[in-house]
């Protein structure tokens, strides 16, 4: 596998997974955010349609509150436009531990892979999603393309395309329309073939 690939799938998947899964005022997504903040970084991104438009989201949603958007959009207590878990797409009941957690969770096994989690959080999170990638592209690459197209790109788009949509949170509407593109790039660059599957959501 082209390691320059597995380098940028490691980098790109580990921005996005901070991005997606820490609060914004979490010490650990501080220097994402600050390289997001930078009026250049686009430059930096492989494969970008409509960079303007994503960088003019960007800025326009560093002068928001973004603790106030994270908290609307992943945590509640109104009902998620965007639920950043896999199973409540997958799962007939659009529930999160569902079925498609429970298999997730058996690739885990079966690869070895331990989770270290500081909170009690479903493993499909679409933050841990991305940064579960970046672990494999780094580590495990020959199990990168079977979790990319059985575990993860079978909802990740349906939910990515949710969070565009939300026009209130334009920071995470510009990261939703990345996010979207650049898993777009990683599938065509692996030639991934994915199965799709009945959404729910």
């Amino acid at each position: 596998m082209d390691n320059a690939l597995l380098q940028w799938i490691s980098t790109s998947g580990r921005l996005l997974g901070a991005v997606f899964y820490y609060e914004p005022a979490d010490k650990r997504v501080q220097p994402v955010l600050d390289f997001f903040r930078r009026t250049d970084w686009t430059k930096d991104w492989a494969n970008i349609d409509h960079p303007a438009l994503i960088n003019g989201l960007t800025e326009k949603g560093a002068q928001r509150d973004l603790s106030q958007d994270y908290q609307d959009l992943f945590i509640g207590p109104n009902a998620l436009p965007a639920p950043p878990w896999g199973s409540v797409y997958l799962d007939k009941e659009s529930v999160i531990f569902g079925d498609s957690l429970l298999a997730l969770r058996d690739f885990l096994i079966a690869h070895q892979i331990e989770f270290i989690q500081t909170q009690n959080e479903p493993e499909d999170h679409l933050g841990l999603m991305f940064m579960l990638a970046a672990y494999l592209a780094e580590t495990k690459p020959e199990c990168l393309a079977e979790f990319l197209s059985k575990h993860f790109l079978t909802w990740a788009y349906r939910c990515l395309d949710l969070m565009a949509e939300q026009t209130d949170y334009p920071f995470y509407q510009a990261m939703a329309l990345l996010a979207r593109q650049t898993l777009k790039d990683w599938q065509q660059r692996l030639d991934l073939q994915v199965e799709a599957p009945q959404l729910y959501r």
